[in-house]
């Protein structure tokens, strides 16, 4: 077997640099905390609102609360593979945004801001949390009235739950990993699954949950190592060419 390219050969120093220098000089006013804090007062807001409404739930609502979380990771899972890094007609500008920017400007061994500009380079753009809580509004709305408030509230706590958090881990693991949150063991973790997702090399395979990674684990897409993912790629393509 051909062993794969170094990634500096698919991600050379310059091309990476020349590209954040272009992206971070585009004209527009920016504010990271001003990002930061549409993206969580907002989704926070809605969270504490259908937490004040909800009213003693029992065990099968909360087992539902379980259930959208499990769903909520697969489909995170698959939104990733299926088109973040690859270019679908219904949503082109996901795909250019993430894997041949995102992924451009941070690799495994380069995965830190340089500043705090480079937030938008990692957050969701703030628009996209609005719009994803008014997509959400109306299966909110139909779960209220054809089940009950206290699911409503779940699915609603639940779902933008997801997404929040989803923005901060993910933010979290693009932090100097000597700050006070980038040095925290349980995002060393994480941000270890998610830098390797970052390789060139892997990124089209391997990794696809940024939060937990229980659905890789599921889908046998969870590697320790570039060399897992490599020993598993031969191992597969030797077993198609035996059957």
């Amino acid at each position: 077997m051909v062993p794969p390219p170094p990634v500096e050969e698919l991600l050379p120093s310059a091309k990476r640099e020349a590209l954040r220098a272009q992206v971070l000089a585009e004209p527009g006013f920016y504010s990271p905390w001003l990002h930061l804090g549409v993206t969580t007062l907002f989704g926070g807001s809605l969270i504490v609102a259908a937490v004040l409404l909800l009213h003693r739930p029992t065990i099968w609502q909360v087992l539902f609360g379980v259930g959208m979380f499990l769903f909520s990771n697969a489909f995170e899972w698959s939104i990733h593979r299926d088109v973040l890094h690859r270019r679908r007609k219904f949503a082109p500008v996901l795909y250019d945004q993430h894997t041949p920017m995102h992924h451009m400007l941070f690799y495994t061994h380069d995965m830190s801001v340089r500043s705090r500009r480079e937030w938008r380079l990692v957050l969701i753009p703030a628009f996209g949390i609005v719009a994803a809580a008014v997509g959400l509004l109306p299966i909110t709305a139909l779960i209220w009235v054809y089940a009950s408030h206290n699911l409503a509230c779940i699915f609603a706590i639940e779902s933008m739950g997801y997404i929040v958090s989803y923005e901060l881990l993910h933010l979290s693991y693009h932090l100097d990993p000597k700050s006070p949150i980038g040095s925290l063991k349980v995002i060393g973790f994480l941000r270890r699954h998610h830098a390797l997702h970052h390789d060139p090399r892997l990124m089209q395979r391997w990794n696809f949950n940024v939060s937990l990674p229980l659905w890789d684990l599921v889908r046998r897409t969870y590697v320790r190592s570039p060399e897992e993912a490599f020993a598993r790629d031969a191992q597969r393509k030797a077993v198609r060419a035996t059957s």
